[in-house]
């Protein structure tokens, strides 16, 4: 068994997202992504799918061809074809799985 909390030593980086793995396995790997006010992550094509949850903070998040804004506890399903990309508002957390 692991346990932790997921926003233990969380740090934020002025120009880049801070990408932290909290959980590997076969199949799937759970992160957390900390992006200062104002850092990105341009779209891409990450090649999996993921799901994204907001733990705090604001952002932009882009699915395909559309944008849409996120605040905590809201989340977004990314099938692994679509293109992703994320912008923060404010100081964002996110807690990602990737499959």
């Amino acid at each position: 068994m692991e346990t932790d909390n997921v926003l233990n030593q969380l740090t934020f980086s002025e120009n880049s997202p801070v990408k932290t793995m909290l959980l590997q396995q076969e199949h799937f790997e759970l992160l957390r992504i900390a992006l200062g006010k104002g850092v990105r992550i341009p779209p891409h094509h990450g090649g999996h799918s993921v799901f994204f949850l907001v733990l705090q903070g604001r952002g932009i998040f882009t699915c395909g061809q559309e944008d849409v804004e996120l605040a905590q506890n809201q989340y977004l399903f990314i099938k692994a074809d679509e293109i992703r990309g994320i912008q923060a508002l404010e100081d964002l957390v996110v807690f990602a799985v990737k499959g």
